[in-house]
Order: structure tokens, then sequence, then C-alpha cells
């Protein structure tokens, strides 16, 4: 095959992914050019560029003086890539970090489709669409892991397809290093090869899978040999905020009753905007056991389904749903699920309340508001 010929092949095949990502990217920055003039500047966590607020701040520093007091909380994958880029390339730093993060989104949103593709084109096409115009997916391109992440879990779920299991072992490493949530991918993996019924089990294909909590070994390692407390990226939650538990668990139904409260006896309180966030949060929780309650009754995959479960019930047991907007984009079975509903009604009343979210969220969020 020729080299036009391959481009042109190439170009059919991805022509539906590009012109998602080039509008979707195109709508966040004109949301950026006028987010100033329609939302009032919140100070505090300011980056170096808008998409650099609030974590993205402190991942930086990490890329550039290494971890310093109370920055453990933060895994070390993306900023090592971070400090790497910063090493051979000639841009500033932020402008890598959002390099890194927005190209990594691409190709696993390319993986995916590829993916989806030879199965059902429709799948494909409503799964990158949920995905591209999910209320907090601007964080895909932001200073964040989200973009880092979701490339990592998108590999290990087509790997786990094709039951190659060190290739899970591996990518699930390399996401337990970026991010607590990727350690969960054990569950995922190991179900997987279970429902694949192999006719002998395999020391080298069992050993492969239990690399996948390596990252998060190694990180524990690293904490405990400098400041003896393995643990230490969970005992640092508090000083983050949003009353998170840094050393007890607290269960569902007491983060659900303290959410009652806030919702229905602390209106507006302490302010309008955190109203609304914690409402959102609230929202965005009970919308993913929706989701995965819809796929189990429609037959999903048990792996996508526990996965799900725990990846959505993992933060809670610090006592709150702050960030779960953002955390739903971690949970790909989400997305699968939702990209195979039938009902068209739905579907786009969906889209619609997602787009009109997202440009709410990401205005805010670029002055400086958290959202998630």
């Amino acid at each position: 095959m020729t080299p036009s010929n391959r481009m042109k092949k190439f170009w059919v095949m991805f022509k539906p992914v590009i012109a998602l990502l080039v509008v979707w990217r195109s709508i966040l920055w004109l949301v950026e050019g006028i987010s100033s003039f329609v939302v009032p500047l919140h100070t505090g966590y300011i980056g170096p560029i808008p998409w650099a607020n609030f974590d993205g701040v402190l991942y930086l520093k990490i890329a550039e003086e290494g971890y310093y007091k109370f920055s453990q909380a933060f895994f070390p994958l993306y900023p090592l890539l971070i400090y790497s880029a910063n090493k051979m390339a000639l841009f500033p730093s932020w402008i890598n970090a959002t390099l890194i993060s927005l190209t990594f989104f691409s190709i696993g949103l390319c993986l995916l489709y590829t993916n989806l593709y030879r199965k059902d084109k429709s799948w494909a096409l409503w799964t990158l669409l949920f995905l591209v115009t999910f209320p907090t997916s601007f964080f895909f391109s932001a200073v964040y892991t989200e973009g880092l992440f979701f490339l990592l879990s998108i590999l290990v779920y087509i790997f786990a397809k094709k039951k190659k299991w060190l290739m899970c072992g591996i990518f699930g490493a390399l996401a337990s290093a970026t991010r607590l949530f990727g350690v969960l991918l054990i569950i995922y993996v190991f179900m997987e090869y279970i429902s694949s019924k192999p006719s002998k089990i395999k020391i080298f294909d069992v050993v492969s899978i239990l690399l996948i909590p390596l990252g998060l070994i190694s990180y524990m390692v690293y904490l405990y040999s400098q400041h003896g407390d393995p643990l230490l990226f969970f005992h640092l939650q508090p000083l983050f905020g949003a009353n998170r538990s840094g050393e007890t668990l607290i269960f569902l139904p007491q983060v659900l009753w303290r959410y009652g409260k806030i919702l229905f006896t602390a209106f507006f309180q302490p302010t309008p905007a955190s109203y609304f966030i914690s409402a959102l949060e609230l929202a965005a929780t009970l919308f993913g056991y929706a989701v995965l309650w819809f796929g189990w009754k429609n037959k999903e995959r048990w792996s996508s389904i526990v996965y799900g479960i725990a990846a959505l019930t993992l933060p809670t047991l610090t006592g709150t749903f702050s960030s779960m907007p953002r955390y739903l984009l971690s949970i790909f079975p989400l997305f699968l699920i939702l990209g195979k509903l039938d009902n068209s009604k739905v579907k786009y009343a969906l889209l619609s309340i997602f787009v009109m979210l997202q440009i709410i969220l990401s205005a805010m969020f670029l002055q400086g508001w958290f959202v998630a």
C-alpha cells in the first residue's frame, strides 16, 4: 500500500474522531476567550495558564522541583512525564503538560474508536460523543492526569479483549502509578481472564496480571523510604479541603446522609457556587450508579460492572463526593454503556445536558472556581 493510500485509509477511518476533537477543542477555546467576561475571577489556585488551575499548579511544581512538603498526595507518573518532556523540549512546562494530556487522550480516543468500530459503528460513535461532551471532559486537555489515565485504561481494556495479559499488567502498572484508580484495573482484568475460560491456568498469565498494582506498590515503597509512611498519599487528603478523611474510612450511606443535610438544610451555603457544586457532586455520583445499574440490567459484562462500582465507590471512602464529576471520566465502562443506549430522545437529551454543563463548568474552572 502506497503512503497516499495509507493516509486516505487513515483519514476515512478516523475522520469522525478528528472532527469531534477539533469541534470540542474549538468550543473550549471559545469558552476560554469569553469566560473572563461572564465569570468573575476567583483567585487562590490560579496556574500559569487557566488550564493549569488547582491541581495543575501542583503537578507543574512537582515536575519542576520534585516532591515537596504535602505534595505526596499526587501520584508520580504524570509529573515524571512532564519533567522528561521539559528536559527534551524547548517549550515551557505548562505547554508540555497540556500537550501530554491532549495527545494521550486523542490516542486513547482513536484506539477506543477503532476497537468499537469493528463491532458496531454506531456504538463507537456514540461512545465517543458521550466521552467528549461529558460535563468535565475538558480535564482531558488540562494539566491533570485524566488524559494519561484514559489512554492507559483503554489499553488495558483492549489488551484484555485480546487476552494479552502481560500487556494488561504493564499498562495497568503504569495506570496505578498515575492515580489510585489504576490499581482497581486488576479487578477488571482478573474477571476478563476468568470469563475467557482458559483451558489451563498459566502461572505466567496470573503473574502478568499481578503486575497491575506494581505502580502503586512502588510509590508506597518510595513514600516509606522517604517519609516512613507508605500511605502518606491517603493521610494527606484532609489538607486539600472538601472535608476529606485521611485516617478512617467513611462508607457510602454516611456520605449520602451528609450530602442530604447539605442540600436540604443549608440552602446556598456557604456560597451559591459551593452549593451548586455539592448538588453536582451528588448528582454525578447517583448518575454513575444509575448507568452501571442500567448496564447490569442490559447484561453488560460483569467485569465492567464490578470495576465500575469499585472505581465509583473508592473515592467516597474519604467521606465526600468531592471531584466525583471528574472521577467519572476514569470509569470507561460508563461510556461504553451509554454508547449502547437505544432511545434516540434520551441520547440527544443527555448530549444537550452534557454540552451545556461542560460550557458552564469549564468557564468556572478557567476562572479559578473549583468544580471537580
